[in-house]
């Protein structure tokens, strides 16, 4: 019984403690062509993005609905903007922080670029999360039409360019 009993503790606090062992965005970018837009959703552990957000501006937010300030947004979008970034032969794409929301220990940040010119390729720079975790992974994930290129970036490796040419 108390080996069950043990086992039981140690499960729950190594589960239950919230916290995980690696450190990992998966961010989606779908182009659009028949639209001319690009679709970005990215996705970070509610509790990383909270404590780099506070890290980095000397905040106390707290990335819950109910307990959330207005200024927040101010502050995400902000954090984004100086982590991430596209851009073409034409240069870099202007794209519109449209919000975030919250799903199980996730927070899902939305962003969209209007009125895309035809390109070769995209250059991704994504250091979300590196300034605070040496080992964090972002994920990318492209598509447009049948086209689909999946890689990933980290530190020593912040931007990477995905060949792609709209006929």
């Amino acid at each position: 019984m108390k080996l069950i009993a043990l086992m039981f503790w140690l499960s729950f606090s190594i589960l239950g403690s919230g916290a995980h062992e690696f450190y990992l965005s998966v961010t989606d970018i779908t182009y659009i062509e028949e639209e001319k837009t690009i679709q970005i959703i990215s996705r970070v552990f509610i509790d990383d993005f909270e404590n780099v957000i506070n890290t980095r501006y000397q905040k106390d937010f707290k990335l819950i609905p109910r307990l959330e300030v207005e200024e927040i947004d101010d502050y995400v979008e902000k954090y984004i903007r100086d982590k991430f970034s596209l851009e073409t032969g034409d240069g870099l794409l202007k794209y519109k922080y449209l919000g975030r929301k919250y799903e199980d220990d996730m927070v899902y940040l939305f962003l969209e670029i209007e009125e895309v010119r035809n390109f070769d390729y995209l250059t991704v720079k994504n250091s979300i999360l590196t300034d605070l975790f040496e080992d964090q992974k972002n994920m990318i994930h492209f598509k447009s039409g049948d086209f689909k290129k999946s890689f990933i970036l980290e530190k020593g490796q912040l931007e990477r360019q995905i060949n792609y040419s709209i006929d």
